[in-house]
């Protein structure tokens, strides 16, 4: 059993030490049928905002050697659909949810956060930061959710700013921090322009093996590594670098099976027969 938020009154047990990173499993109804969630520490949900956010427009993923490049808007349709549309899947479900929340303001992260105290098996909020946020402005945003929760809070740090951002998190008083938000990209596109977005895929791996190392280094507080996981070396290799637990992200696009096997890995289940 891993608690990630040990000093907090209501705690945040795992079974087991493998969890999805936020983005990659929708709201959990998506994949009712090929995930066993029994198997999972938790369920981290689609990414949230305050009010709904449509689709990016054109190209949305491209492919490259290393993985794939992802541009979607965020759509969503805010937190208040979101609880409507999903709270009862979420309080059936056989594992904790973490309900993810997209950083914008401290109101409206106040505002996501009062929606979600009452409900069912909802036991923690991620909070994720933008890229180019800056520490003050991260702090306050993660001092603000973890002042107004009575659910353990965790930030979710980008990538590549990790370090620098690991101070705030630990100031503000979140329980723990995940590392972390896919780093940003950008590939030529046919027409002369450019595709930005996020990159996912094994190539991501050294990367946040170097990040997980900087911070876990650095902070009291439970990590749980995330970015280019693809197989159950990968995982191991994340709670090697201080990890104590991992959230997979593109690998279960390609297949979902990889919960089980990855978490059979680390001794918190068997792969489904």
């Amino acid at each position: 059993m891993i608690d990630l938020a040990p000093s907090h009154k209501r705690g945040l047990a795992l079974k087991s030490p493998v969890l999805n990173a936020a983005g990659t499993l929708g709201f959990a109804d998506e994949y009712a049928g090929l995930i066993d969630f029994s198997l999972l520490g938790a369920f981290v949900t689609n990414p949230i905002t305050a009010r709904p956010r449509t689709p990016a427009r054109g190209e949305h993923a491209r492919q490259f050697d290393g993985g794939v490049l992802i541009h979607t808007g965020l759509p969503n349709p805010g937190i208040g659909e979101a609880v409507r549309h999903h709270a009862r899947r979420w309080a059936r479900l056989a594992c904790p949810v973490v309900v993810h929340l997209a950083a914008t303001m401290p109101e409206e992260v106040a505002a996501g956060i009062e929606r979600l105290e009452a409900l069912e098996n909802v036991a923690g909020v991620e909070i994720g930061l933008r890229d180019d946020v800056e520490a003050a402005e991260a702090e306050a945003l993660l001092a603000a959710a973890a002042r107004l929760a009575s659910l353990p809070v965790l930030a979710r740090l980008p990538l590549l700013a990790a370090e620098k951002l690991a101070g705030a998190a630990a100031r503000a008083g979140v329980q723990a921090v995940v590392v972390g938000g896919p780093p940003r990209g950008a590939l030529p596109t046919p027409e002369g322009g450019w595709l930005a977005g996020r990159v996912y895929g094994p190539a991501v791996l050294p990367l946040a093996l170097q990040a997980v190392r900087a911070v876990a280094g650095r902070l009291d507080l439970p990590v749980i590594g995330a970015g280019g996981i693809h197989r159950a070396e990968d995982a191991q290799a994340m709670l090697q670098a201080g990890a104590v637990a991992v959230q997979i992200d593109s690998a279960a696009w390609r297949d979902p099976r990889v919960f089980e096997r990855t978490a059979a890995s680390l001794g918190a289940g068997a792969p489904a027969q």
